[in-house]
């Protein structure tokens, strides 16, 4: 039940942001168009120019206008080449042989990333299509070839050119959310009472927001790079996003670091004033982000320096009187990470208002130098290299989807079924590389074919004026791909009538709704089955490698910091990068594992907590990474890294080993003797002991054991809590 209510809430899980209307709108066009001529014209064949334009509209994916048009582009010429085998009239024996070789090859493109993995998906449709609504003869294959041809052009027109083109306004916009984000944080951490956050709350507002600035900022790194890819020179508006990018990575750190003060400072009465003033100065900071992502957003705009600073806060700290020497050498921190930020602030609202008119790059000291250099591009064959092995998912997800689509067109060649096509497309839609996964696809599509197709005969039955028709499916279209990046279950549950009213409208037969849900939950149960049964891939065989690697990004995150004499340099900033992507994997990976997982929901709870818990670890390591840049570290700190470094690696071998972690060394380091040190020591101290307990509730053997039967151990073996 936990895993079904766990699909369920996945099923109506609707995602923030705002609808994509121009992908709605230029779907309804790329489609409507070509139907609209062909009805008016008589021109049945056209109706192809508008199947063609939808499918290389489904891979444009956004982000950089220069990959959009090498994707739709790539989409365009080898739907035309794959349009070919309508010319094959292959007996039932050779069709299922070709589409187990040509599913399967599709199936590997996943090795190159999302959008390419969708565009395999897109080619083994239109493939299974074709061979499904053979030409009647080579010259008729040719025209279907060009009118593909056609449709994907018009679709790249009206994706690329019929709108006005700025190349760098998916990489402005990418930038912008992640000042925005940092702008919630600023503002979250700005209104905490002043008496602080109860211990317990503590873990809630800072870990998800890491997560979250993480992933940002590397889509942001990914589609700048991408867009920059090309054009010479380091100066222009793309130097200019580069800096504030880099900007957003080092405000992130330093606000992770006062997060991380603010917490434990304290917040008797007496700090309440103190307090205050750094509340104020958090949200003249969130005012200052806000500047910037407005300017990103209309490229360019705002002037002056920040009116801000962080004195008022020195003042107040001054005005405190005899403070314990602790207290007062923490907020003397927290004084000197408002003062940075303050500094980063002016030089990032300065890099934005030069947006407009490309301006030289002002030197910005405060900021972290930039690279110097790109890394030598791989060859193209390596991600095929790479995954050409039975343990890599991908492999065996590519035989996996070949066989099943194969088989579909074995039974439905059997049983001569109404565009039995229908069940090959559903499940290469279905079919994902983990079991979860593909359990809730199959959950969306059946469930939004069943009310798709309802909504479709109703409609039927309502009118049959073939221009009402007509309408209704351009506008279910367009707010289909509207709602696409909202809820794919919505998505589906209005693609599915469109498809319907379309092969209605082609063949004029009025009852193929009911021919699409049988179809379609025969394609669900064989996509179902060949996940079960051909080479699966649960992911709980994943999970404890991915979490062991997250601990050991940890690892390598605490001996960088320690020999680094700031948080600026490089090999710490890669070593925090690897440690956040290591982490976001894990997670994933743990979402995956909650659709699969078939015990009691309270037993990973443990599992949540370590990688919480692990998150938590890192911000305390970046509080002491953000201090490096204030004092040298004392000589006491390498043996806390020595320690720090043993407990991490075997806490590491337990997870993997699905053993209990040994017991934490003791004595435990201290801090040294300068009150600021000592502070970040006992908070990463206390966090790596928090850490450890969390694995320690891990029990042995727990996801073998929660997979078969369902407790995932005897009552005896949860370990202390």
């Amino acid at each position: 039940m936990g895993s079904l209510h766990h699909h369920l809430q996945a099923f109506l899980r609707v995602e923030p942001g705002r609808p994509a209307y121009g992908a709605g709108l230029r779907a309804a066009l790329a489609v409507g168009a070509p139907l609209a001529a062909a009805a008016l014209l008589h021109l049945p064949a056209a109706t192809w120019v508008g199947l063609s334009a939808l499918f290389v509209a489904l891979v444009d994916r956004g982000g950089p206008y220069g990959y959009r048009a090498r994707t739709m582009g790539a989409m365009t010429l080898m739907g035309a080449v794959v349009g070919l085998a309508a010319a094959l009239h292959l007996p039932a024996w050779a069709a299922v042989i070709v589409t187990l070789l040509w599913v399967t090859a599709c199936g590997f493109a996943r090795s190159y990333g999302d959008t390419p993995g969708l565009m395999g998906v897109v080619l083994a449709n239109y493939f299974v299509v074709s061979l499904a609504l053979p030409a009647r003869d080579v010259s008729d294959a040719l025209l279907r070839s060009g009118l593909f041809l056609v449709g994907g052009a018009w679709a790249m027109f009206l994706a690329l050119l019929l709108w006005p083109l700025f190349p760098y306004r998916p990489a402005r916009m990418a930038i912008a959310r992640c000042y925005d984000a940092l702008a919630e944080h600023a503002e979250e951490v700005g209104r905490w009472p002043l008496e602080g956050l109860p211990v317990a709350a503590g873990v809630l507002p800072v870990a998800p927001w890491q997560a979250r600035m993480r992933q940002l900022i590397e889509q942001a790194r990914t589609v700048l790079a991408s867009t920059r890819m090309g054009r010479a020179g380091e100066s222009g508006r793309g130097e200019h996003l580069l800096v504030l990018l880099e900007g957003a990575d080092a405000m992130m750190v330093t606000l992770i670091a006062l997060t991380e003060m603010l917490e434990v400072a304290p917040a008797e009465p007496r700090y309440h004033a103190l307090r205050s003033e750094v509340q104020r100065a958090l949200a003249e900071l969130a005012a200052d982000l806000r500047r910037v992502r407005l300017a990103l957003e209309k490229e360019g705009g705002g002037s002056g320096p920040p009116a801000w600073s962080a004195e008022r806060v020195k003042r107040a700290l001054a005005a405190a009187g005899d403070l314990p020497e602790q207290a007062r050498a923490g907020y003397q921190y927290v004084y000197s990470l408002l003062d940075r930020l303050r500094d980063y602030a002016h030089a990032t609202v300065d890099v934005a208002a030069r947006l407009e008119d490309s301006a030289p790059v002002p030197d910005t000291p405060s900021l972290p130098s930039r690279p110097a250099s790109k890394a030598p591009p791989s060859s193209p064959l390596e991600p095929l290299r790479e995954n050409l092995n039975v343990r890599s998912v991908i492999f065996r997800h590519a035989l996996r989807l070949g066989v099943a689509a194969s088989l579909a067109m074995a039974l439905v060649s059997a049983l001569d079924l109404n565009h039995g096509y229908w069940v090959i497309i559903t499940v290469t839609v279905v079919l994902q590389p983990y079991a979860g996964l593909t359990f809730q696809r199959s959950l969306q599509r059946i469930a939004g074919t069943l009310l798709g197709a309802g909504l479709a005969a109703g409609l039927v039955a309502l009118v049959r004026d073939p221009a009402i028709i007509l309408l209704a499916i351009v506008v279910l279209f367009a707010v289909a791909m509207s709602l696409q990046p909202l809820s794919l279950a919505a998505f589906q549950v209005l693609l599915t009538p469109a498809l319907v009213l379309l092969a209605e409208l082609q063949t004029g037969d009025w009852e193929l709704a009911g021919v699409r849900i049988v179809n379609t939950l025969l394609g669900g149960l064989i996509a179902l089955a060949g996940m079960r049964l051909l080479w699966p891939s649960p992911e709980h065989l994943r999970l404890p490698e991915q979490v062991a690697s997250a601990l050991r990004a940890d690892r390598d995150y605490v001996m960088a910091v320690a020999s680094a004499s700031s948080d600026a340099e490089a090999p710490v900033r890669e070593a925090r990068r690897r440690m956040g992507l290591a982490l976001l994997s894990a997670e994933a990976s743990f979402q995956r594992l909650l659709g699969e997982w078939r015990g009691p929901a309270r037993e990973l709870e443990p599992v949540m907590a370590l990688l919480v818990y692990a998150r938590r670890f890192t911000s305390a390591v970046t509080t002491l990474a953000a201090s490096r840049s204030e004092r040298a570290a004392p000589r006491e700190l390498a043996d806390v890294v020595r320690f720090v470094v043993c407990v991490l690696e075997d806490l590491a071998a337990a997870v993997e080993q699905q053993r209990r972690p040994a017991p934490m060394p003791t004595p435990a380091p201290k801090g040294g003797a300068e009150p600021l040190v000592r502070t970040h020591v006992e908070r990463l101290l206390r966090q790596l002991t928090v850490l450890h307990h969390a694995a320690e509730r891990v029990p042995p053997l727990l996801f073998k054991e929660g997979l078969r039967s369902g407790p995932a151990s005897p009552p005896a073996a949860a370990g202390p809590r």
